[in-house]
């Protein structure tokens, strides 16, 4: 008995083992980030040992810690755990399944925005949405390129951070490139690739994404922040 309940126990140690290296290792990211959104000595004294993990998993642990815990099946835990590494999310914001976030510490979600299952966002040059935005599933938002043109293939350099406006909307698999500001209102069609700012309450679609008409302005709708209780 003492033996099967010993191959039990290390069974459902080695099952859990992510979930529990996660949930030490966070405090730690938590204060790591910290220092790097606020850049106070104090935060990085205190996240000194992630920065020592970071170094040892090559920059790895990030990603990987980030794409398990868009994996937990409630969104009031995933943002409450966004929230601890710097996240700024308004009041009703719904993140669903999977949406796999880069530096959270520079995401900022306005009130009553919704982000899509699958969605990626790249915030590592700074990404802020308004108010009650709407992401359907599959959107990538990236805020970082290399240069194709650079004899090194460094990254691009100029503005990179994407800005996003209130009630704007993102159809399914848009791609949003570095350096776009999306209007307030603006609509972008399912799978088209937004390369240039979008006006104000315009409608593209395609690829690149071009104004293909207009959106009424009088919009009065705002998100509840409700949605399905394993999500």
């Amino acid at each position: 008995m003492k033996t099967a309940l010993l191959i039990l126990s290390v069974l459902v140690g080695i099952l859990y083992l992510k979930w529990i290296l996660i949930a030490l290792v966070y405090p730690w990211q938590a204060f790591h980030y910290q220092y790097r959104k606020t850049k106070k000595t104090v935060w990085k004294v205190l996240g000194a040992p992630f920065a020592l993990w970071e170094k040892i998993w090559r920059g790895g642990w990030q990603r990987f810690s980030l794409y398990q815990m868009s994996t937990i099946p409630s969104n009031h835990l995933r943002k409450a755990l966004y929230r601890g590494l710097g996240c700024e999310c308004g009041k009703k914001v719904v993140f669903h399944f999977r949406t796999e976030i880069r530096d959270p510490f520079l995401l900022k979600l306005g009130e009553g925005t919704v982000i899509g299952d699958n969605a990626l966002l790249d915030a590592h040059n700074g990404l802020t949405m308004g108010k009650n935005v709407n992401l359907s599933s599959n959107v990538v938002i990236y805020t970082g390129q290399h240069d194709h043109r650079d004899p090194y293939f460094r990254s691009k350099q100029g503005k990179r951070s994407v800005e996003i406006g209130d009630r704007a909307w993102l159809g399914s698999n848009v791609m949003v490139l570095p350096g776009v500001v999306i209007g307030e209102g603006a609509v972008c069609c399912g799978g088209c690739v937004v390369t240039k700012d979008v006006e104000p309450y315009t409608v593209v679609a395609g690829v690149p994404a071009k104004q293909v008409g207009e959106r009424p302005r009088d919009l009065r709708y705002e998100f509840n922040g409700k949605s399905k209780r394993i999500y």
